[in-house]
C-alpha cells in the first residue's frame, strides 16, 4: 500500500515537471487568435430551418418542367436560368430540392437521376 502511494506521488511529480518544462504558447490558451495581427471571428451560425415546407403541387410542377434534365435517358436538356424549370425550382422555399425529392415515390425515384435532381437543379437555378 505504501509503495502505491509513493508511486502515485512520483507520477504526479513527473507530470508536473513535464508541464513546467514544456510551456504552452500564449495563442494556445487565448480565445482570439490573431494571425498576422487580424482578429479571426467565429463562423456565422447556419440559418434557422425553414418553417415552410414544399408541396406536392411544387413537386408536380418540377417534374413536368424539368423532365428533360432530371429524367434518366440519353439526351440531357440543361435548364437555363430564365426557364420554366428554374422558375419552378425557385418557387420552392429556400430552394429545398431535398424536400421535393423526399416527396417522390420509389417508382419516381427510379425514373429520375438523383444527383441531377438534388444538386443540379439547385446549382443551375440559383441566382
Amino acid at each position: 500500500m505504501v509503495y502505491a502511494k509513493v508511486a502515485g506521488g512520483v507520477l504526479f511529480l513527473l507530470l508536473l515537471a513535464c508541464f513546467e518544462a514544456i510551456p504552452l504558447p500564449p495563442a494556445a490558451i487565448a480565445n482570439d487568435v490573431r494571425p498576422h495581427g487580424k482578429r479571426v471571428y467565429p463562423p456565422a451560425p447556419p440559418p434557422p430551418p425553414s418553417t415552410e415546407e414544399c408541396t406536392r403541387a411544387q413537386k408536380v410542377e418540377i417534374l413536368c418542367e424539368c423532365e428533360g434534365y432530371i429524367k434518366i435517358h440519353n439526351t440531357i436538356r440543361y435548364p437555363t436560368n430564365n426557364s420554366l424549370c428554374c422558375n419552378a425550382v425557385r418557387n420552392v422555399p429556400n430552394l429545398d430540392i431535398f424536400c421535393i425529392y423526399d416527396l417522390l415515390t420509389s417508382r419516381e425515384k427510379n425514373m429520375y437521376h438523383p444527383r441531377r435532381f438534388k444538386y443540379g437543379l439547385r446549382n443551375f437555378c440559383s441566382l
